[in-house]
């Protein structure tokens, strides 16, 4: 074998070692639609190929609002990481956080009412009840 054939042959052989062995899989494809909800304000949730809803944004008060927010998640995504939880974290205890913020809510009340404020029962008969 020359010299040549044998530097072909050691190129062709590194062109192969770098060449990946199998076509990286296609992503699955994603989209945003924003959309008017039954209240009146706008939201953008992304949806898979599959037609499964992946994520939704709370209310915007316009159209051009929850656009704006869906381009701007979709540019940032591209720059974020993934980070796992630890497992010795706990879970949120949500609800625990819910009634000490109820008990401090109910407080500035009793505080509010101790202090000589009123209400007007007519008021209180209007509000709905807590569900």
């Amino acid at each position: 074998m020359t010299r040549y054939a044998q530097l072909i042959q050691a190129v062709d052989a590194v062109r192969a070692a770098r060449a990946p062995m199998s076509a990286p899989p296609e992503p699955e494809l994603m989209r945003f639609v924003v959309f008017e909800d039954n209240g009146g304000g706008y939201q953008w949730t992304i949806v898979a190929s599959s037609g499964e809803t992946l994520a939704q944004s709370a209310s915007f008060a316009s159209y051009e609002d929850a656009k704006a927010a869906a381009h701007a998640l979709h540019a940032a995504v591209g720059s974020t990481s993934f980070e796992e939880c630890p497992s010795d974290t706990p879970p949120a205890d949500l609800a625990t956080h819910r009634d000490k913020r109820r008990a401090r809510d109910d407080l500035d009340a009793d505080r509010w009412l101790d202090e000589g404020g009123s209400f007007s029962s007519e008021a209180v008969a209007k509000w709905q009840a807590p569900h």
